[in-house]
């Protein structure tokens, strides 16, 4: 689904305009980001959970060369999806 067939399919679901949909989906990627990044967790009812957590530094080796490098730490985004929604895909 490309999207602009889900701001059409999200539109038609709850009757809002095309435009509101639009505005709302490009809004939800900085609100989630200063949210994540505040340390709180994102729940997308019916959907699933966003959360950020930290890795830790490590090695890892280069699958070409062979080489050893250092991989540093980082946040990274997990998201574990729905009960619900996992049961209505399968």
């Amino acid at each position: 689904m490309t999207k602009n067939e889900l701001i059409a399919a999200i539109a038609d679901e709850t009757g809002k305009s095309k435009t509101d949909v639009t505005a709302v989906l490009a809004s939800l990627g900085t609100v989630v980001a200063k949210a994540l990044k505040s340390g709180d967790d994102i729940t997308l009812g019916g959907v699933g959970k966003l959360s950020a957590a930290k890795r830790e530094a490590r090695e890892a080796r280069n699958p070409s060369t062979g080489a050893t490098i250092q991989v540093p730490a980082k946040t990274v985004v997990k998201f574990k999806v729905t009960k619900d929604l996992a049961d209505a895909v399968a």
